[in-house]
């Protein structure tokens, strides 16, 4: 293998975080800042979501039409009427007003003496990565929410359902488009793709339980998926990820690109194998020929934040557009580029500016040497 070398003053040289823009892409609607899931908010920082929390007192005068999707808490809503599920893509975790919706005559929940397991239709992309018979919960203690069988609506996709009939919805999906229907009731006309996800009690979920949730929440966000594609050379290439993608599992994002051998971060003034690719940081690739990695996900919305270290941090950036040396903050003194070749652009700040400027690109990493800790924000649009 190759020795990578950088010689930033002759020194081998991540984290997402949420801010709020004007238009958010997630109305999180609960019923009083003391319900406000916790974990629900975790998982769409980790997306980079922005999201406005919306009360129960807030929601007819809040204009669901600006969001791309509404996150709905296991809440009693009195006005349920005025929350627009069946019209705005909703991921619906909660098991008290679904009936209201339209979605079942009633619901059931359900408990049992040890973790509760579902079993999961994995030829859906809310199922990718996970396998049919999952654990959901880390202990017996909490409840789930199901659609029984003789209650449900036709016209529903289950994707989870209970391990002992599979005929009772755990999660469901409706289609836009789609007419739900039941003898002796009104039907009920979805005009967005939207998830009831009767899986609720966050603070006791598994990790494959967090990652259906996360999952649900892409599948509802990414409508249209931006592809970009990212040239790879034989050997040692420095990228990063320039969108946001459902996994940052290394082997699902490289599974069409055999030719890459390796994937490397830089670790404790070290460079170390890694499994995984996050944004906002720089990885080295080993390819052993020349090809194109073809990357799909959501292009970032909200400021994105990231803490750079002391002396120097492997970076990227997630944008599809250029950004300029010049609004980096001053605690950044040096920026490297590697070229395909192996040898690197240095840039270099002085008190009149960037020597040897150039502009960071999407799907590229950097090195950067800081002279004290700082948090670089930027704009990612």
């Amino acid at each position: 293998m190759k020795k990578i070398i950088l010689s930033l003053l002759g020194i081998l040289l991540a984290v997402n975080l949420l801010s709020l823009t004007s238009a958010a892409d997630v109305a999180y609607v609960s019923l009083t800042p003391d319900y406000v899931e916790q974990e629900f908010i975790a998982v769409l920082n980790e997306l980079s979501f922005s999201y406005d929390l919306v009360y129960h007192n807030q929601i007819s005068s809040y204009d669901f039409s600006t969001v791309k999707l509404v996150l709905i808490n296991n809440n009693f809503f009195t006005n349920w009427d005025e929350i627009p599920v069946n019209d705005i893509p909703s991921l619906i975790v909660n098991g008290r007003n679904i009936d209201d919706w339209g979605w079942t005559t009633m619901v059931s929940s359900s408990s049992q003496s040890i973790p509760m397991h579902i079993n999961l239709d994995t030829s859906h992309e809310i199922t990718e990565g996970l396998d049919e018979d999952i654990q959901i919960y880390t202990t017996n203690e909490p409840d789930i929410y199901y659609l029984d069988k003789t209650d449900i609506y036709s016209g529903l996709q289950i994707v989870g359902s209970n391990v002992y009939d599979n005929q009772d919805a755990v999660v469901a999906i409706a289609t836009e488009g789609t007419i739900l229907t039941k003898p002796g009731y009104p039907d009920t006309h979805i005009n967005a793709d939207s998830i009831f996800f009767g899986i609720t009690e966050a603070e006791y979920w598994t990790n494959d339980a967090r990652q259906l949730f996360k999952n649900s929440l892409v599948w509802l966000h990414s409508e249209d998926l931006t592809a970009f594609d990212i040239n790879l050379v034989e050997g040692q290439n420095l990228i990063s990820l320039p969108l946001i993608l459902d996994t940052n599992n290394a082997e699902e994002i490289l599974i069409l690109n055999p030719e890459v051998i390796s994937v490397k971060e830089y670790l404790n003034n070290g460079i170390i194998e890694t499994s995984t690719i996050n944004n906002n940081q720089g990885y080295f690739l080993e390819s052993t020929a020349d090809s194109i990695l073809t990357i799909e996900g959501i292009e970032a919305s909200s400021t994105q934040n990231v803490e750079l270290n002391q002396g120097m941090n492997l970076v990227g950036i997630t944008s599809l557009i250029d950004i300029d040396l010049d609004s980096l903050p001053d605690e950044i003194i040096e920026v490297a580029r590697r070229n395909e070749d192996g040898t690197y652009d240095i840039s270099t700040k002085y008190f009149f500016g960037w020597h040897n400027e150039f502009s960071l690109e999407p799907g590229k990493g950097y090195w950067f040497k800081t002279n004290e800790e700082v948090v670089w924000s930027y704009e990612s649009t």
